[in-house]
């Protein structure tokens, strides 16, 4: 009987731990970009407080995958076209929302560090138009990083003239377009700038808040559309579990000296 039971642990031992490696496995890569106060390239390194929420999240289901650290529109070309990749930090649109499986927020609801910020329309001070509205900000050019969600939810939904809308790789680049004044604008959230302003080097007395518009959508990590749907609950329930954790509280208290609070 002893016998027995002693090769019947032995097996599921051996098949959780199969478990844990086949689950590993399911996770092909791990994609993010550049972007301060969150995701920040220092060298060869990434730091930032989502880098160490989504190493943690992935700590607790035993996988280790490499983050890449790519442009933009690069990370999500290969998030829509390939199944198994982790994304993140990435905004919930409306549009977004059938094309990916979303694992959940980066921060808890009642997190400090979830921004409460408006999105706002930014010019040059020495270069600010009076009287800027939602109607008349239309006519200015205005910069995007590539497949960012702005340009659904402020392109799209503004019905921004597509010949006013320059797209780079990069939100630095964005930042040196419209400080060398080949576009009139740029919409981002406070903390974002300030965080550009000491990764770049620049003042940013320079730039100007002119329209309000309105709350961005919450960051998230998720996974491309076709990953194996157990992979999306045991991440799910990890991260949630993560997020009313001591670990959690401990990053939260480590980066929150990055964050501005408006």
């Amino acid at each position: 009987m002893r016998h027995s039971w002693l090769t019947n642990s032995f097996t599921l031992i051996v098949i959780l731990l199969l478990s844990v490696k086949l689950l590993a496995a399911e996770l092909e890569m791990v994609v993010t970009e550049h972007f301060p106060p969150y995701q920040v390239k220092a060298g060869d390194k990434l730091e930032g407080v989502a880098v160490e929420i989504v190493n943690a999240l992935l700590k607790r289901e035993s996988i280790d995958t490499q983050h890449l650290i790519l442009p933009w529109s690069r990370a999500y070309h290969i998030a829509t076209q390939q199944k198994n990749v982790m994304i993140y930090s990435i905004r919930r649109t409306q549009k977004r929302e059938d094309d990916f499986l979303w694992v959940g927020p980066i921060f808890p609801a009642n997190s400090s560090l979830q921004s409460k910020s408006s999105l706002y329309l930014w010019q040059l001070k020495s270069f600010k138009q009076k009287k800027v509205s939602t109607n008349t900000m239309r006519n200015f050019t205005l910069v995007v990083a590539r497949d960012d969600y702005l340009m659904d939810e402020i392109v799209a939904r503004y019905q921004w003239p597509t010949k006013n809308v320059m797209q780079v790789r990069t939100w630095p680049e964005a930042i040196t377009a419209l400080k060398e004044q080949r576009v009139d604008a740029i919409v981002l959230q406070k903390n974002n700038l300030i965080a550009l302003s000491k990764l770049l080097a620049f003042d940013m007395s320079e730039f100007e808040p002119v329209v309000d518009l309105g709350r961005a959508p919450l960051l998230h990590i998720a996974l491309s559309k076709h990953s194996n749907p157990i992979l999306l609950k045991r991440l799910q329930q990890a991260l949630n579990d993560l997020h009313n954790s001591q670990e959690y509280n401990l990053i939260e208290q480590k980066w929150r000296s990055s964050f501005t609070f408006d």
